[in-house]
């Protein structure tokens, strides 16, 4: 497992190698990203530091409100497994 401090710098490299990119989204384990395309938003969901999921929007605000979906999904996925584990 890596630490905070190699998270974060893994997170700035990938930024780094592509000004292009906007964070969306930054809670631990996931980041999401946009990048403008010119013709499309592209956005990318990571968990550590791992591609879970990708798509495509018209507008960075309809990027937005996707990020922020798939977000509530895998939270409450999340928050599902630790319920059964305490079970």
């Amino acid at each position: 497992m890596l630490s905070n401090a190699e998270l974060d710098s893994q997170n700035h490299d990938l930024t780094a190698m592509n000004s292009e990119l906007t964070k969306l989204y930054d809670s631990q384990p996931y980041t999401a990203y946009t990048e403008d395309l010119e013709f499309m938003w592209r956005w990318t969901i990571y968990q550590d530091n791992k591609l879970v999921q990708e798509g495509c929007s018209l507008t960075l605000d309809a990027s937005k409100r996707s990020v922020e979906h798939v977000m509530t999904f895998f939270n409450m996925k999340r928050q599902n497994t630790q319920l059964e584990q305490e079970l």
